[in-house]
């Protein structure tokens, strides 16, 4: 199952660009964009999955019809740290690129979140896939990539994400940073139960519950972890 998105994590943010945007990526665009995320937003959490979509869809027709032609690369963060990061990266690769606000990847990651919403989990997956791809330090897509592979039992995949993500938790804003690493450390200690590491899972838990002490989630794995040894014992 996956995570619920508070509307914190979505707010607009501006873009921050490697070189001048075009005429049509005006702040005023990408503000009428971060309303319809927000409004797709409020759909998913209203339980009605269907309807985000159908306003998620003419977003990703509208952005893509936008920006048709623009050979630049587009990045999209969601803090200075990942702008850094993402500018960075152009730089090394000596390759024209824009690093637009949040509003350019988010309508994708929340129509896959939409689409498992709606029991069509195999659909999500290339969503999340180029949401990605314009956000590859972005920690909330690696964590819900990863539990799509843990939903389909690849285990390797799904470690491999979270670590990811564990990782790039340190580059989220920061009132989203510990969200992000907890929710990481979770999926980890999860599979290690899976696999019978009962000790490692463990001390991922008890990190969550240093992180966070009212992570309820990490409790609940910890009594979990205790019946179980009670049980072998």
């Amino acid at each position: 199952m996956h995570h619920v998105i508070g509307l914190a994590l979505l707010a607009a943010q501006p873009a921050a660009q490697l070189q001048p945007a075009p005429a049509r990526a005006a702040p005023s665009v990408a503000d009428e964009d971060q309303a319809e995320v927000d409004r797709a937003v409020l759909l998913i959490h209203a339980g009605k999955p269907a309807e985000a979509v159908a306003v998620l869809d003419a977003l990703i027709a509208a952005q893509e019809k936008r920006w048709a032609g623009d050979t630049q690369r587009r990045y999209c963060a969601r803090s200075p740290v990942e702008t850094i990061l993402y500018a960075g990266t152009a730089a090394r690769e000596k390759k024209p690129a824009v690093v637009a606000g949040r509003s350019a990847c988010y309508p994708l990651f929340l129509k896959g979140f939409a689409l498992i919403d709606l029991n069509r989990s195999e659909e999500a997956r290339v969503y999340f896939d180029r949401a990605l791809a314009m956000a590859p330090f972005n920690a909330q897509f690696l964590g819900e990539l990863a539990e799509w592979h843990k939903n389909r039992r690849d285990w390797d995949k799904a470690m491999s994400l979270y670590k990811q993500a564990e990782g790039a938790a340190g580059f989220s804003p920061k009132e989203d940073e510990i969200f992000d690493r907890t929710r990481a450390l979770r999926g980890q200690a999860f599979i290690l139960v899976e696999r019978g590491k009962m000790d490692e899972a463990e001390k991922l838990y008890r990190k969550c519950l240093e992180l966070d002490p009212n992570d309820e989630r990490a409790k609940q794995e910890l009594q979990y972890i205790a019946e179980q040894r009670r049980k072998t014992a």
